[in-house]
């Protein structure tokens, strides 16, 4: 019987460090799109050899605010964000694949712009103005560009959402719409997933809802949290149970991938897999062998 899990690439942060590429830095792998573009086309091609349906962009830790302050006029912030599309449907181009790759708009919370990694902790010490005025301007630029798929990612706590579902109708886009969370299943801050899923469920445009760069040991709990919570497609993408340092900015542990925990991921039937930090070619090519070996 034909399974229908489709896969998304890893991280782009990843390779990017095994290429030596310095990533310390306001923009991370911005930094590569606006002043290394054919790494990030590399990068993109990678994943689509290692058998990947769908390419974020590497616009994670672009945003309209920060690009402002760094000087950047809006028309060329514009041309940017234009530019994370142009490359991924090059790579898909000149890879010659003959898959139906999709491009998906990667969009980091607003601590992608408090440069404090509070992705880790979900607290925030700004105004719920300011963090609406920074999705909210985001929102104004990336309506602009052909983006067929728009993924907000990472999101650490449930404040943010309910921020964020004040802007989800202005953008006539297919949204995603992707959490992080703690071993428990709840928010870096401790709030609650299921109410998330329960806001974002009522929102035609959003037909994806998941969680994102946490432990590959808690995939089972957090794929049933989300079922019990939601109609919705369900995406899961952990990172790779290394542990970040937010202080000292490096990863510590091994990786926790193995054959049999991704054979586990399919037997729960979830729509979209893949891999965030610290996930890699190896990876998105172990899991693309698994799913087409893979029988319910």
């Amino acid at each position: 019987m034909e399974n229908n899990i489709k896969l998304l690439d890893g991280s782009m942060s990843y390779p990017l460090e095994l290429d030596g590429y310095n990533l310390n830095n306001r923009l991370w792998t911005g930094d590569a799109l606006i002043n290394n573009p054919e790494l990030i086309k590399k990068i993109h091609k990678g994943y689509i050899n290692s058998g990947a349906d769908y390419l974020l962009t590497s616009t994670y830790q672009i945003s309209y605010d920060i690009l402002r302050e760094k000087g950047i006029n809006l028309e060329k912030i514009k041309e940017v964000f234009q530019k994370s599309l142009d490359l991924a449907k090059k790579a898909i181009i000149e890879s010659k694949t003959k898959k139906d790759i999709k491009i998906v708009a990667s969009l980091g919370p607003f601590a992608s712009y408090k440069k404090s990694a509070s992705e880790y902790i979900g607290i925030y010490d700004s105004t719920d103005d300011e963090i609406y005025n920074f999705h909210s301007n985001n929102l104004n630029v990336i309506k602009e560009i052909d983006y067929e798929i728009v993924l907000y990612e990472t999101i650490p706590c449930l404040r943010e959402i309910k921020i964020l579902s004040m802007i989800f109708d202005k953008l006539d886009k297919e949204i995603w719409v992707s959490m992080t969370c703690n071993d428990d299943i709840n928010f870096r801050d401790g709030s609650s997933i299921s109410e998330a899923c329960n806001i974002l469920s009522k929102f035609d445009q959003i037909t994806t809802i998941g969680l994102n760069c946490f432990s590959p040991l808690y995939v089972k709990e957090a794929f049933e949290m989300l079922k019990s919570n939601t109609k919705k497609k369900i995406i899961i993408y952990p990172n790779s149970g290394e542990i970040y340092n937010p202080e000292e900015k490096i990863w510590t542990g091994n990786k926790l991938y193995e054959d049999r925990m991704i054979k586990k991921w399919l037997s729960l039937s979830p729509d979209i897999i893949g891999g965030c930090c610290r996930v890699g070619y190896d990876d998105i090519k172990k899991m693309r062998q698994e799913i087409d070996n893979y029988e319910k």
